[in-house]
């Protein structure tokens, strides 16, 4: 069962309806497009594939919690005018992930939307998952037992279920509670801007060319250069497997034994008991012949192998302009410009405001706020008192 902790001030409707067929979507999308707010989540396949798709869809709206199955055969496209009215507000916990899934999947565009996890960040809380915005909140704990389920098989079980609708049950609430808390504050033009941006963002698939990051193997610098070798070759192979089998990697081979295989040299008749025939063969050809020499050293790849040495030194300036900022404003690096960002930027020699606008990197909050500084870096002059007005975001007590 859902281990929940009731508050009798707050009683949230946990049921759920199941949508599975054409009739019951239409009559779920009347109440949607009647409703003023509506809350989003979505459960993928990614804890198990490789390639990860949307399995549920799970909208609450006028204090019901729809479950939406996108395998069912029924025309999911008609949430589409739904997520683009602009007179519905969607409220999502982590919206970047759940629309880009929705858009890749789907084709669904978005207007108006609300992001209770970039709230959580900009009003300081300590954590931003939603299980601790719901105990912050609402003084609950909600189950984690379902996390890591297969939201892929079919049938759900109702535990499943369960645990889906609590997803959105919870974030009108938490919304209207740090709507308040951000306009006390003085932040809420800055978060309605990143959301307005956040409904822009697209779907980005792996880089099949991208080198496999060795180096960010746990503990990685305590095994030998000969062992290194052997950790990338051993995880080039768990890649291409997944891709091909379209599973996660870590149910190809995990971690614990990948470093079995490097550490212990376990024989050909135990590697072929746990891996089979056709894989074992493959995996003991690499770790008899290494497809390179060893590994000295554990060097970080740069952020681009076309970066040029004058890059590099605009790039380290950004790092400290990003550092004031973030001491400034009490914030972490993932609330400002990426170096990517930065980068596309200086390559594009943007010398106005308007110049990096064209780009349509950024909110326009982060344009009015941040770009005439960025712009003073670039061309080496003191940037500083620009930073001053900027908005320190209060220290929770």
């Amino acid at each position: 069962m859902t281990n929940l902790i009731i508050d009798p001030s707050m009683q949230i409707n946990s049921t759920y309806i199941l949508i599975d067929n054409k009739k019951a979507l239409e009559l779920a999308v009347i109440n949607f497009q009647a409703s003023q707010v509506i809350s989003v989540d979505t459960e993928s396949s990614s804890f198990y594939t490789y390639f990860p798709k949307v399995c549920l869809i799970q909208i609450t709206s006028s204090n019901k919690n729809y479950i939406i199955d996108p395998l069912a055969k029924m025309d999911i496209s008609l949430l589409g005018p739904v997520f683009q009215n602009e007179k519905i507000l969607k409220i999502f916990h982590s919206a970047i992930d759940d629309i880009k899934a929705l858009k890749r999947d789907f084709g669904f565009q978005f207007k108006n939307i609300a992001d209770t996890m970039y709230s959580s960040k900009l009003l300081a809380l300590e954590h931003n998952s939603l299980n601790h915005l719901v105990f912050h909140y609402h003084n609950l704990k909600l189950s984690k037992t379902e996390q890591k389920s297969n939201w892929e098989k079919r049938p759900l079980e109702k535990e499943q279920l369960k645990y889906a609708a609590l997803d959105t049950a919870y974030l009108e609430s938490i919304w209207t509670k740090m709507e308040s808390e951000l306009n006390e504050l003085g932040l809420f033009e800055e978060a309605s801007s990143e959301f307005e941006k956040f409904t822009e963002e697209i779907y980005k698939p792996r880089d099949s060319n991208a080198e496999i990051p060795w180096h960010k193997f746990p503990n990685i610098q305590k095994f030998s250069p000969e062992e290194r070798r052997t950790i990338h070759d051993l995880l080039q192979f768990r890649e291409e497997k997944a891709k091909r089998a379209n599973k996660a990697t870590f149910r190809i081979m995990n971690n614990d034994s990948l470093i079995k295989l490097v550490k212990e040299k376990p024989s050909a008749e135990e590697i072929l008991k746990q891996f089979g025939k056709k894989d074992s063969e493959d995996i003991i050809k690499l770790l008899n012949e290494p497809s390179g020499p060893p590994f000295e050293k554990v060097e970080t790849p740069k952020i681009d192998k076309d970066i040029t040495p004058l890059e590099e030194g605009k790039l380290r300036g950004f790092h400290k302009w990003r550092d004031k900022v973030m001491k400034k404003r009490n914030m972490d690096h993932t609330m400002l410009l990426s170096n990517k960002q930065f980068l596309q930027i200086l390559r594009n020699n943007c010398e106005t405001i308007e110049d990096i606008q064209k780009l349509n990197l950024i909110s326009e909050w982060k344009l009015k706020n941040y770009a005439p500084s960025l712009l003073k870096l670039i061309k080496n002059e003191p940037y500083e008192d620009l930073l001053e007005n900027l908005m320190p975001i209060p220290k929770r007590k």
